[in-house]
């Protein structure tokens, strides 16, 4: 290139520097996250993936309701790096800092180097410091890497026009469904930029469309065949869709309208840190400025239209749980990145010589913001890595304050009793909505229906209870545990807690009292001891 285009090497290295210091940033926004102990989801995706450890295959021998790959993707996890809660929340960390590298680039791409930057380093900290450690290390979350991968691919096979690089693009979106089906949504973007193509025939165009749709369906295909093989696909056809379809159902009286208004509000503008509010205000400036911007690039609209189509998966679910809402954090980090760019441009334009004491001070001000509610998130892993704080006060920490119906203490105690009182591979059942003691016990479950969800709504067959006694009867499990105060009326259509459940639970009911006997408590876990076997070791 001439002498006169080359970059100034003082911006290079201003430009290098940034990048290093935003990739040490990024990395100590997330790094406490690996301290986490698991929460109940993360506890099933554990214990399904200890099934297919040993062997088993999900929703045939474990009843969950997720697609396959969180399933899978735990199972890896362990695979490679140890089967500890450690492991799979240091992944998550990893996965999530390869997605912002990813972001980073496609911002650089699209709008510019510092909204790249500053959106990569503004998705992190929305992850870190918007998602305690119930919603972090989601299958929700681990579809943001696939996603941001299918947003660049589309940008590359777009300006190159090659229709592998759009068959590998569809692949990612496949792979993301099989963490969330409503990610699917993202396929419509890169078909739009095919159809929207300018100065190109009309035939590979087509061709690029068919072969983004195409890889799409390739992966879910062969995720189907892969199933099939291993004996799952018929129990995940009646889990994953037909009862699912039913579950989905469930949602609040309140008018769709109002609570797309008012969720969508309370995601954008709330959160318990003044640095989210100012996120989701930078996001918005990020949006009017693509809106206005007469210097528009060719795939300029593709941030705001992820966001969109991210948004409207969540509206879709209609359930509104905060880890609902972890696939719209990536384009939304990168819109909030161009509103910090678009605020410094509108100083610069209309305070003169005073924009640069202001940017300054704003920069300030947002990294003071980031800097307390990093403290604030992370009070309790940074007090037990300093040694302030006992194991047992740190693990005590984590459980579900609102409703009480979680304490990972709690079930760190019951794992230890089960350990103490059974041989390793000895088969347990648990009567309610803990599946992490499975895990922390590493004792299999003695039925594939690992929660009592399924057994337990109007719409699920009979047959399902009729196999969970068959399965107790045949398995004889030494223990067989009985929760209490855990309502979930949006899972199971009633307020009953699990001990409630079964006054007309009589099948399983009965069994307890022929063959079992109340041998004791701890927390919330009712401890029923079989009969033939009440002298605990």
């Amino acid at each position: 290139m001439p002498e006169a285009a080359k970059p100034r090497p003082s911006l290079l290295r201003g430009r290098l520097l940034a990048m290093i210091g935003a990739t040490l940033l990024g990395a100590l926004i997330v790094a406490p996250i690996a301290m986490y102990p698991f929460g109940r989801d993360q506890g099933a995706f554990a214990a399904v993936a200890d099934v297919i450890r040993h062997g088993g295959v999900p929703y045939r021998d474990a009843w969950e309701i997720k697609p396959p790959g969180i399933y899978y993707l735990f199972w890896a996890i362990f695979e490679l790096l140890g089967r500890s809660m450690f492991a799979a929340r240091l992944f998550d960390v990893l996965w999530t800092l390869a997605a912002a590298a990813l972001l980073f680039f496609i911002g650089k791409r699209l709008l510019s180097f510092w909204s790249g930057l500053f959106g990569a380093v503004l998705f992190l900290a929305r992850y870190a410091l918007g998602f305690d450690f119930w919603h972090a290390t989601q299958c929700d979350g681990f579809a943001s890497l696939p996603l941001a991968g299918a947003a660049a691919l589309t940008i590359a096979a777009e300006e190159r026009r090659r229709w592998p690089l759009a068959l590998a693009c569809g692949g990612l979106v496949g792979f993301a469904i099989t963490f969330k089906p409503t990610l699917g949504a993202f396929l419509v973007m890169p078909c739009v930029a095919a159809l929207a193509a300018p100065d190109e025939p009309l035939r590979p165009r087509l061709s690029r469309l068919a072969a983004y749709v195409l890889g799409c369906a390739l992966f879910l295909a062969a995720v189907g065949v892969f199933m099939a093989a291993q004996g799952g696909l018929r129990d995940m056809i009646a889990i994953v869709i037909t009862w699912n379809s039913k579950y989905a159902a469930l949602s609040s009286r309140t008018p769709a309208i109002i609570k797309v208004a008012v969720q969508t509000t309370r995601f954008l503008l709330g959160g318990d840190y003044w640095i989210l509010r100012l996120i989701g205000l930078l996001a918005v400036a990020g949006t009017v400025g693509l809106a206005r911007d007469r210097q528009r690039g060719r795939f300029r609209w593709l941030v705001p239209s992820w966001a969109l189509l991210m948004l409207a998966g969540v509206w879709v679910q209609d359930k509104y749980h905060a880890y609902h809402w972890l696939p719209v954090l990536p384009p939304v980090g990168l819109l909030a990145g161009h509103g910090v760019v678009v605020v410094g441009r509108w100083l610069n334009r209309t305070r003169g010589r005073a924009a640069r004491p202001l940017a300054a001070a704003g920069l300030a001000l947002l990294t003071m913001s980031l800097a307390t509610a990093w403290l604030a998130q992370f009070r309790v892993p940074l007090a037990y890595l300093s040694g302030r704080l006992p194991r047992d006060a740190f693990l005590a920490e984590y459980r579900d304050r609102a409703s009480r119906d979680f304490s990972f203490a709690a079930d760190l105690q019951v794992a230890s009793f089960l350990d103490q009182n059974t041989d390793p591979g000895t088969p347990v059942y648990i009567w309610g909505f803990e599946p992490l003691v499975y895990f922390l016990a590493d004792r299999p479950p003695a039925s594939r229906f690992i929660t009592l969800q399924p057994l337990v709504t109007p719409w699920s067959p009979p047959e399902w209870r009729s196999q969970l006694i068959a399965d107790l009867e045949r398995v004889r499990p030494p223990f067989i545990l009985v929760l209490h105060n855990d309502v979930f009326p949006w899972v199971t259509a009633n307020m009953l807690d699990s001990s409630g459940q079964l006054e007309w639970f009589t099948d399983l009911r009965s069994l307890l009292a022929d063959d079992y006997v109340l041998s004791g408590r701890i927390e919330d876990f009712d401890i029923w001891q079989r009969k033939a076997d009440q002298s605990p070791r």
